[in-house]
């Protein structure tokens, strides 16, 4: 009998040890699911308003809590983000026409609690919510809804203060179940977790808004300036155009007999005049590339014949400065479709560059055929590039590490040169071995079809 009570002893506390273990484990297991739940509805909501006020709901109804509240440290203040009640939800206090709590306040628990970050408890519960509310709301609200204890939970990241949450009790602290001990204790992460999470969030759509407002206000400043350069190099052309006229009557002797050093003062008068056109030209271009009107007429073009005139107009500028510009090319020889302006344009910049950026030797136009593509290539032994200038030759304003040899670069020749050329379906490229070894720049465009491929088939019935 005495080994039977023996056994019977040790099968007791065998039974006793396993249904302490059984009833931890199902309370570990509720906290869990509570803390699953908490988790969903803080990821589902992007906002901290929104997601405090869901996590509050989901505390006190599963608690059966008269109250759950949550501050958040907005600055040197609390502020109010969510009032949940378990029962007589139309008692509820709105945490809109709540007053923000100061961080200074010595009366108020929930300041005190920010501060310090330790835990807090009241048997009343106007220490909690006055001032936000008055008194007498607060007392009536405690009545109503039976609030005899309150919890004051600080909401820490590191030492950083995130805000407060309040658990209002029917009943002492001190009678919490192990489960409800434990879900408070494991939600006050979660909690902060979710509210740096929508801080960062906010913040994000705030900079974004900010970003949106300044690009707008780039875009219409951008407008605006593409609207003066198109208005002031419109006006700049007629004087530009009628000056080309008197010089080219001066040079014809047209004005009276020129003697060889007036000659000498036209020239430099007109290459001026012609770098002044260039220059109206590259900004018109801007501004038509920029809102989208530029225009491209295409047609056959005698490429060699456009190559050689540019040659001849750039000589004397060229001969000034010593450098034997040459072209190399059959007038009649090459036929592109293009834009005949354009193409001219996009020659001029290329053989201007070349002579501005050569100080002695030479510069050659020369092209080639290559399927059913012209190449044009425009080669001199001027300053030359780096490999680090060669990545940004097309960019808007871009000036080489050769710039510098050059006062009269504006920046915009190349710029718009690459968009001409694209405009007409070709391709620009550029070489250079390194600085002081020259460049080649050459572009590609197609080759006009022969007249008997143009003509249209007869139609066959």
């Amino acid at each position: 009998m005495w080994g039977w009570g023996k056994s019977r002893k040790r099968l007791d506390e065998a039974n006793r040890e396993l249904y302490a273990k059984n009833a931890e484990l199902a309370v570990r297991n509720k906290t869990m699911a509570l803390l699953r739940r908490i988790d969903e509805a803080a990821m589902s909501s992007l906002e901290v308003e929104a997601m405090s006020k869901d996590i509050a709901r989901i505390l006190a109804s599963e608690f059966n809590y008269p109250i759950i509240a949550m501050a958040v440290v907005d600055g040197k203040a609390l502020k109010w983000k969510a009032i949940a009640c378990a029962k007589a939800r139309e008692l509820c206090l709105m945490p809109e026409t709540a007053r923000p709590i100061p961080l200074a306040n010595r009366k108020n628990l929930c300041a005190t609690v920010a501060r310090s970050g330790k835990r807090a408890r009241t048997d009343s519960l106007p220490d909690v919510l006055f001032p936000s509310y008055s008194r007498a709301q607060v007392g009536s609200f405690s009545d109503a809804l039976g609030v005899a204890h309150s919890l004051v939970l600080p909401l820490r990241a590191d030492r950083e203060r995130v805000g407060v949450l309040v658990v209002g009790l029917n009943r002492s602290a001190n009678d919490l179940s192990e489960y409800e001990r434990e879900a408070i204790s494991g939600v006050l992460n979660l909690i902060v977790i979710a509210i740096q999470k929508a801080r960062i969030h906010e913040s994000l759509e705030r900079t974004a808004g900010k970003l949106k407002a300044a690009n707008d206000k780039l875009k219409e400043l951008d407008a605006l300036k593409t609207e003066f350069l198109s208005i002031a190099t419109h006006q700049l052309r007629t004087p530009l155009a009628i000056t080309k006229g008197y010089i080219a009557m001066l040079s014809d002797g047209m004005l009276g007999t020129v003697n060889a050093k007036q000659r000498g003062a036209i020239e430099t008068v007109s290459q001026s005049n012609e770098q002044l056109i260039l220059l109206v030209n590259h900004l018109l271009d801007l501004t038509r590339i920029e809102s989208g009107r530029l225009a491209v007429k295409v047609e056959p073009v005698d490429a060699g014949k456009v190559a050689c005139w540019v040659a001849d107009f750039v000589r004397p500028k060229a001969k000034q400065q010593g450098i034997d510009l040459k072209c190399k090319v059959p007038v009649g020889s090459f036929v592109i479709s293009a834009d005949e302006e354009k193409f001219k344009e996009v020659v001029m910049n290329l053989v201007d560059n070349a002579v501005k950026y050569t100080p002695k030797g030479s510069v050659e136009v020369l092209m080639r055929k290559e399927g059913a593509d012209l190449v044009l290539a425009v080669k001199d032994t001027g300053y030359g590039m780096s490999r680090a200038d060669q990545r940004h030759l097309y960019e808007k304003f871009a000036r080489g590490s050769a710039s510098k040899n050059v006062k009269t670069s504006s920046g915009l020749g190349l710029y718009v040169v690459h968009r001409l050329v694209t405009a007409m379906k070709g391709e620009i490229a550029a070489e250079s071995a390194g600085p002081g070894k020259g460049s080649t720049f050459s572009v590609r465009l197609p080759l006009a079809s022969p007249p008997s491929s143009r003509r249209k088939k007869p139609a066959v019935s």
